[in-house]
């Protein structure tokens, strides 16, 4: 080849195609000899002006137009030869795509060297992730700070799930116990979510990362949607979920379904969220590599469940490894989640599950029962309505009573008179 590339097995689709060229190359530099008139090439008995010959040859050149002449008068000869020329040519033509062929077809038999393909992740991850991954939970936000459980992906931007003073105390709390380790991340990636956003925007400011290093997420980080439990009381709500999942999830998230709910919220399962956090550390492991990776979830179960994938965790022991409003674990990779895993479950968390059994019991059994906070409060304000017409209409009443007691007294007044 012109660049001395050898035809190894390391390229075996560039040996081809160099292949092809020279067999190519080579079948139009063959001598005319073999296809017509041995006395001239036949590019230039083609190119001979046709004119030039006699009659009789000119019909012959149409009768035999595979046949090169010279132009001289060797027609008899020319003719008289080319049979046999004609058969040899044939022979060798045959016999020179054959061997072409076969040394094609040997060099493509040769098997390349496997290739390091990037951002095919699987599951558990014991070979060496290409960043350093660090995750987050976002501050706690305005709803939580209310006890409310928001998870419609349509309302994740609301600024009433925004960022609270005491979510800022701990976004600021856990930049602190990143610098004093030492760990810069060069990518923030960051959900939509309102609380997320804000959280982002605080450790970009705190770490003194770049606008261009702080890269939102749309979807793949949105929490698991909880159907018709959503926007219900945070604290009884998510126990009742823990304990769904700790009972009905199993080893690959595929059970323990919220009911659904009638506003558009989804309800979805464990092995829903790993859909998109499948896709997250695959785009992740494609678009950077070398980077410090700082991902910043809106809800706890979000990075636990990921935790979980990286280490090959059963999926119903995703809330042990939970992550609280503020919370940030460095380096997080197979061998640090396979160490969590192996501490036994706290008390705490045995103490949540029996609640939330509980919990879930009486959910339910009054599946009709609101839930939903706004609902709730709606209801709330309905009935404190309705109780203030109720005391209208009878401090009217007393009223209309008290002036026809008037009335009465002045006629009877009158009628004395």
């Amino acid at each position: 080849t012109e660049d001395d590339t050898p035809l190894s097995s390391s390229n075996p689709m560039r040996g081809i195609l160099l292949l092809q060229t020279t067999a190519l190359s080579a079948w139009c530099s063959l001598p005319t000899q073999s296809f017509g008139c041995a006395n001239v090439p036949l590019s230039l008995s083609r190119s001979r002006d046709v004119s030039s010959l006699g009659d009789g040859a000119f019909r012959r050149r149409r009768r035999r137009s595979t046949i090169a002449f010279c132009g001289r008068d060797c027609l008899d000869g020319c003719t008289a030869s080319t049979a046999h020329d004609e058969s040899n040519s044939l022979n060798s033509r045959r016999n020179f795509l054959a061997q072409t062929a076969l040394s094609i077809s040997a060099l493509g038999t040769v098997q390349p060297n496997r290739a390091e393909a990037r951002g095919l992740v699987r599951f558990p991850c014991k070979e060496p992730l290409l960043n350093t991954y660090h995750f987050m939970r976002a501050g706690a936000s305005l709803l939580e700070v209310e006890d409310v459980w928001s998870t419609n992906p349509l309302f994740l931007t609301n600024r009433e799930a925004a960022l609270s003073e005491l979510g800022e105390q701990q976004v600021r709390e856990a930049c602190r116990m990143l610098k004093s380790s030492g760990i810069s991340p060069t990518v923030v990636r960051y959900s939509l979510a309102a609380a997320s956003v804000d959280s982002a925007n605080l450790v970009g400011e705190e770490l003194r990362v770049g606008r261009d290093r702080l890269v939102p997420e749309f979807n793949y980080m949105d929490p698991r949607a909880i159907g018709g439990w959503d926007f219900a009381q945070l604290n009884a709500t998510e126990e009742a979920v823990w304990a769904l999942d700790a009972d009905e999830a199993g080893t690959y998230g595929k059970g323990g379904k919220p009911p659904p709910n009638e506003d558009g919220t989804p309800s979805e399962t464990l092995s829903d969220q790993v859909v998109r956090l499948t896709n997250l550390f695959s785009v992740l492991e494609t678009l950077y590599s070398g980077d410090t990776v700082l991902l910043v979830f809106p809800d706890g179960t979000g990075p636990a469940l990921l935790s979980c994938l990286i280490g090959g965790i059963p999926l119903n022991r995703v809330h042990e490894f939970n992550f609280e409003p503020g919370e940030i674990r460095s380096n997080v990779d197979y061998n640090f989640v396979t160490a969590m895993a192996s501490q036994s479950p706290s008390q705490a968390y045995l103490d949540i599950l029996q609640r939330g059994r509980n919990e879930l019991k009486l959910l339910r059994e009054n599946p009709g029962q609101l839930r939903n906070v706004k609902d709730l409060k709606y209801e709330e304000e309905r009935m404190q309505e309705e109780e203030k017409r109720r005391e209208d209409e009878i401090a009217k009443a007393k009223l209309l009573e008290k002036q026809s007691l008037r009335n009465e007294k002045r006629l009877q007044t009158q009628n004395d008179s």
